[in-house]
């Protein structure tokens, strides 16, 4: 069925809002419906442009029968408005691949295994690959990758990108939380390893091995950090409710004191 851009509802994945989350939705201001996920609640007093609406879920939130997903540090450029516009107009699959490509560092690199990120709303959901790339899983079926990317632009600073980075983790442990995520040892090992072959594997064009190696080690850093910030808060919890448990259990011995007769 033929569909336009009206039919999309672009999903931002929030994660320090402000200037990033800004530009974020305005490079998707052409899509019918526009959308923020905010995972931590942090972000729920901030002002939103009109028609823009916050959101948990985006398949449980959107109308529009395409979903395209946005992380807030990446850019929707023209030329990939015209990719999906033009899958749109005769759809020969449910879902597409869109590659992501880093600006950083002196470096520039098209990263490995693009993700799914733009699909029919019916039956999607929001899911985490291995190293943590968000996506939208829409069933079976192929999902071909429109010949555009996402484009990142870093940070200017080391300094500035761990503290992105660290926001981006913050994120990520929510989503695993909502999922209900318990790590594992290995989730410490692979995910970071996942994350990081991306940036050592990808194709890169200018700078030099300094500024790649950098995108992966702060890859896998944003990785380990998810996890660790999901198990810190099961920890929490179950301190918690240890304390808790201890706080009834001190209740039930307090000696009882007699009824009053009468």
């Amino acid at each position: 069925m033929t569909a336009s851009l009206a039919d999309v509802a672009a999903v931002v994945l929030a994660s320090r809002g402000g200037a990033r989350l800004a530009s974020a939705l305005d490079g998707v201001a052409w899509a019918g419906e526009r959308i923020v996920l905010d995972p931590t609640g942090r972000l729920g007093a901030e002002p939103l442009p009109d028609g823009v609406r916050w959101a948990g879920e985006p398949a449980e939130a959107a109308r529009a029968a395409w979903l395209l997903l946005v992380e807030e540090h990446e850019a929707v450029r023209p030329s990939l408005v015209a990719a999906i516009a033009s899958a749109l107009e005769a759809p020969g699959a449910r879902a597409y691949r869109i590659a992501q490509e880093v600006i950083a560092f002196g470096t520039t690199l098209q990263l490995r295994h693009a993700p799914v990120r733009l699909a029919r709303r019916d039956g999607v959901r929001l899911r985490l690959r291995t190293g943590l790339t968000p996506e939208l899983a829409a069933g079976g079926g192929r999902a071909p990758r429109l010949p555009e990317r996402l484009v990142t632009n870093a940070m200017p600073t080391l300094a500035a990108a761990v503290d992105e980075l660290d926001a981006q983790a913050a994120t990520l442990a929510a989503l695993l939380h909502a999922r209900h995520v318990r790590p594992r040892a290995w989730h410490l090992v692979v995910p970071p390893l996942a994350a990081s072959a991306r940036a050592l594997l990808a194709r890169g064009r200018a700078g030099g091995f300094w500024g790649r190696w950098t995108l992966a080690v702060l890859g896998g850093y944003r990785a380990l950090v998810a996890y660790a910030n999901r198990a810190r808060g099961l920890a929490a919890g179950a301190a918690a409710r240890a304390a808790a448990r201890r706080g009834a259990d001190r209740l039930r011995a307090w000696p009882r004191l007699p009824h009053a007769a009468g």
